[in-house]
């Protein structure tokens, strides 16, 4: 079982939690910044996110893992659909975060990415099609670009024999 951070929500400018899609179930749950600190702190894995100390507040606080996870931004939900980005400054062309959690991997066929994003959609990609989205500016978490390869993060599921690329 595996769960990745998929959107922020906020009551006007108030934080009060965060979705995440949990794969076991194939569904999506809503969490409070508590439970996925405490997640953490036992060593459970919330993909997109880690955690920072910070100095100034002696506390512990979430921060989306950008390193691990490719999580460079996060959408944000404030009211009946209403999608924002939490970093408005990024220049993000399309209007969409990806999060892909699972590749499959089918003998003699390319590999198939499985994607969840923050309007709770379950979408399938060929590689070309994931490739084409990144370059014209969607933001995909679970991924990165690495010389023309799509090469996984830790954390996204892989199934088939065949290796993505082979």
């Amino acid at each position: 079982m595996c769960m990745y951070l998929v959107d922020a929500m906020y009551l006007g400018n108030r934080l009060i939690g965060y979705e995440v899609y949990e794969s076991k179930s194939m569904g999506f749950m809503g969490m409070t910044e508590k439970q996925i600190l405490d997640k953490l702190n036992r060593n459970e894995k919330v993909y997109g996110f880690r955690i920072k100390n910070d100095v100034e507040a002696a506390k512990e606080v979430l921060e989306l893992d950008e390193e691990g996870f490719n999580m460079k931004n996060l959408q944000v939900k404030s009211g009946v659909n209403t999608l924002a980005w939490l970093k408005e400054n990024e220049n993000n062309d399309i209007n969409i975060g990806l999060i892909v959690v699972k590749i499959i991997n089918e003998k003699n066929k390319k590999p198939v990415y499985e994607t969840v994003n923050a309007r709770h959609a379950r979408v399938t990609y060929e590689e070309s099609k994931l490739k084409m989205l990144i370059e014209l500016g969607a933001m995909a978490a679970g991924v990165k670009l690495e010389k023309n390869k799509i090469v996984p993060c830790e954390g996204v599921e892989i199934f088939g024999e065949e290796k993505a690329g082979e």
